[in-house]
């Protein structure tokens, strides 16, 4: 059983080729995919968990954590981001679904702070037919159960 969302969207991506969700396992995209795909899933993840509980590494501490500090994960991410459209390269993939939600959720709740960078790339993944599709159904939940309670 996978349980992980960025394993599940890296399977899912391999699973349903058809899809283009993930470069193909002999393409030179593959490493940039599968980099940023799991650097939102654990140095991202870990740095923004250290923020919102109130943590910070000490500076001679940085290298025993893989990513040293919340302002080092995020300028790495902001980088990538100045350089290509999508986290990595110039088309969407399931790495895009992790990175961008993790972004626009970080934001959203200010557990990362608003970049440019940030906000043109949340900007372009939430708009996009499918997440538009999907938060439609999410808030017809969250009605549903709103009125229920």
């Amino acid at each position: 059983m996978v349980t992980e969302a960025a394993a599940i969207c890296a399977y899912l991506a391999d699973a349903f080729p058809a899809a283009g969700l993930a470069p193909p396992p002999t393409s030179r995209e593959r490493g940039p995919y599968y980099r940023w795909l799991f650097f939102a899933a654990g140095p991202l993840e870990a740095a923004v968990t250290d923020r919102a509980l109130g943590f910070e590494i000490p500076q001679d501490r940085e290298g025993m954590v893989g990513y040293g500090n919340i302002e080092r994960t995020l300028a790495a991410l902001e980088g990538a981001l100045y350089r290509t459209e999508y986290i990595a390269g110039d088309r969407f993939t399931a790495a895009d679904v992790y990175v961008g939600a993790s972004i626009g959720w970080g934001m959203a709740y200010k557990m990362i702070d608003r970049r440019p960078a940030f906000e043109r790339y949340w900007g372009l993944i939430s708009a996009r037919p499918a997440a538009v599709r999907a938060k439609a159904i999410d808030d017809a939940i969250v009605e549903e159960r709103r009125k229920a309670s």
